[in-house]
């Protein structure tokens, strides 16, 4: 079965509220170190969704392996890609960090064609992925890729890492018990605040922190929308179409960047982007259009 109009809804606002997280992170860093922007993004993304749950009359469940799950949920979600992203920005620029991020959906393609039912490495698949791949780099520039290596080879690692992570965290999302997804989202943004809010108390002594206005509007955000609505609308794309048609948010989330530097910055949209553009979306077209089996809805 193909995608929905309602799929593709979730996926622009994840887009939108992941693409926006690297602007935000960057409007954040210079007065909060990226340790404690994590644990401030966590926490505000964690009383989002507790509220949503209150309201909504929902309850964690019973079963204490639960609260295992939703730990390593938010290690490898959370907590380590947010981290390892944070601090490779301070050294990465974002051209270079856009490609490194662009490896996600064929890192999820080869894990979840061994892990996850319905999720088949298809040769459509690979064209599909490969070709937004390269869409994303002709978009990008090419020229971002001069500075693989050299001095910033362990910030680009990181970022590599946080990829793999965001990769790995799908994968087993999809593979866990059916639940419901505000409960999901809230019991791993819960366990990832208590996981790190300790170590960021110890480390960078917050309360010492000068923070600029901009800084905690920026982080208010980031913890608002691109956590905390963010991590909802996650698990409910998993649930309804599988980690694959998740991984495309790497390949949507520079269209979205280009298209609303043409619209609102009045940045030139030269050929070669055009053609990056149709790379991306025909990229996608390839891999999605096509499903020989349908994946299995929670």
């Amino acid at each position: 079965m193909n995608p929905r109009i309602i799929d593709w809804s979730l996926i622009a606002y994840l887009s939108l509220g992941w693409g926006s997280s690297f602007l935000l992170v960057t409007l954040t860093l210079g007065s909060i170190p990226p340790l404690t922007l994590v644990t401030i993004r966590v926490i505000i993304g964690a009383i989002v969704l507790l509220g949503i749950m209150r309201i909504q009359g929902l309850s964690f469940p019973e079963d204490k392996r639960w609260w295992g799950y939703f730990t390593l949920l938010a290690l490898i979600g959370n907590l380590m890609p947010f981290t390892l992203i944070s601090w490779g920005q301070t050294q990465v620029s974002s051209s270079l960090a856009g490609i490194l991020m662009a490896l996600m959906p064929i890192t999820t393609m080869l894990l979840a064609h061994f892990l996850v039912s319905g999720e088949r490495m298809t040769l459509h698949r690979v064209v599909g992925f490969v070709l937004g791949f390269l869409g994303v780099v002709v978009l990008v520039g090419g020229e971002a890729l001069s500075g693989l290596g050299g001095t910033t080879i362990i910030a680009q690692m990181a970022i590599l890492l946080a990829t793999s992570c965001y990769a790995i965290n799908s994968i087993y999302a999809k593979r866990l018990p059916r639940i419901n997804v505000v409960v999901a989202g809230a019991g791993t943004l819960l366990m990832g605040s208590i996981m790190v809010l300790p170590i960021a108390l110890l480390l960078d002594r917050p309360w010492e922190l000068d923070v600029t206005l901009q800084a905690a509007l920026a982080v208010t955000a980031l913890g608002v929308f691109s956590t905390g609505l963010a991590t909802w609308v996650f698990f409910l794309i998993i649930a309804r179409r599988g980690p694959g048609f998740l991984a495309i948010i790497n390949y949507i989330i520079p269209v979205i960047a280009f298209a609303a530097g043409v619209l609102l910055l009045n940045e030139p949209a030269g050929l070669n982007k055009i053609i990056a553009l149709i790379m991306i979306l025909s990229g996608i077209a390839i891999a999605q259009g096509i499903r020989r089996t349908p994946v299995r809805t929670q």
